[in-house]
């Protein structure tokens, strides 16, 4: 199981490897983007591990559900694979059409941004900024 760092001193976090998948049905929409009304099943993978963990998150959800459309529980799994140094790096992400485009800079040369759309566990150090608009 892989280990990566998080800033602020939270040590490392394991990558969770288990995973339950169950089918989903999905719609596969024309090349467009329209939907073509055609329902199949997929498979959609979670986590196993950190039970309790998801299910306080749930919790904390239900309990306050206008929360619900404005934040998502986010995994750092695609970070993890590339092995990420949070204390080093941060995430500056753009939106182009409909693409969100991510990448990595040294967190020194990176001017702060605007908004920061992931923090790490504790809230002192942003993991991920909004590029600001020019």
């Amino acid at each position: 199981m892989a280990r990566n760092r998080l800033p602020g001193g939270a040590g490392s976090v394991r990558v969770a490897t288990a995973r339950a998948c169950v089918e989903v049905p999905a719609d596969f929409g024309q090349v467009d983007g329209s939907s073509s009304g055609k329902q199949e099943a997929v498979m959609a993978c979670m986590p196993t591990e950190d039970v309790e963990f998801h299910d306080a998150i749930k919790e904390v959800f239900r309990r306050y559900p206008e929360a619900q459309g404005k934040y998502a529980l986010a995994s750092l799994d695609l970070e993890n694979e590339m092995k990420i140094n949070f204390d080093e790096k941060v995430g500056v992400s753009r939106i182009e059409g409909d693409k969100i485009i991510t990448e990595f800079k040294d967190r020194k040369s990176v001017i702060r941004m605007q908004i920061c759309l992931k923090w790490n566990f504790d809230y002192t150090e942003c993991l991920h900024w909004k590029e600001a608009e020019e």
